[in-house]
């Protein structure tokens, strides 16, 4: 009969049991106040991060490459264009001498194709979110070092447990070298059988060759 795979069983029921631990988790992270500012904050850190993988990995960095070396290629401008570009400057510098005279600053666009993604800052997500952001992720890490504690106590456990396959096979050496012994055994015997019949037939080779001279007395 198979025995049942309890430690299996108990480790499914472990990590059922760990996903209401995660719920719970949650839920003090939006209830409890001091836990709620720590989600709210680091819940953010994790929001940046997570928009600059995003954005890491859908950028093409070959093609910025190829386009701010077209657009810094020297070209011969017509005179459209420079008229273009002196009216350009000329409002620029009217609507910089606006802001200073009314004393608003310029809105300048913060967004800088040169810029290392990893040092930007992207806009910050609301507090409810971001709590729901590192409630999600704290839960999912319980799950998963639970289940990581998990295995990692099976392989411990199958590493000390003899491995069934070397058991057996040290079984059998065991049962061959007793067939060794026991033929060897059986070849000794069969050599003295062996010689004992031809301890007999020498025997009557001897007493034929007697009777046949006569020297064998009858009684």
């Amino acid at each position: 009969m198979v025995p049942l795979p309890l430690f299996k069983l108990a480790s499914l029921f472990v990590r059922h049991i760990s996903k209401y631990g995660a719920n719970r988790i949650k839920i003090q992270a939006h209830e409890h106040p001091s836990l709620r500012r720590i989600a709210a904050k680091y819940g953010q850190t994790i929001h940046q991060i997570t928009m600059r993988v995003s954005v890491a990995s859908m950028r093409d960095v070959a093609a910025e490459k190829r386009a701010k070396e077209k657009a810094e290629a020297p070209t011969v401008k017509t005179a459209e264009q420079v008229k273009a570009d002196e009216e350009k400057a000329a409002a620029k510098a009217a609507a910089a001498a606006k802001a200073a005279a009314t004393g608003t600053k310029e809105k300048v666009s913060s967004y800088d194709p040169s810029r290392s993604i990893w040092t930007r800052k992207f806009r910050p997500i609301p507090e409810a979110k971001a709590v729901d952001l590192f409630a999600d992720v704290l839960g999912d890490a319980f799950v998963l070092l639970v289940a990581g504690g998990l295995i990692t106590y099976e392989y411990v456990k199958s590493k000390s447990k003899p491995d069934q396959n070397s058991v057996r096979i040290a079984e059998l050496a065991e049962l061959l070298k007793d067939e060794e012994r026991r033929v060897a055994e059986l070849e000794e015997v069969e050599k003295k059988q062996q010689l004992r019949v031809e301890v007999l037939e020498k025997a009557l080779e001897v007493l034929k060759s007697e009777r046949a001279t006569g020297k064998l007395k009858t009684a």
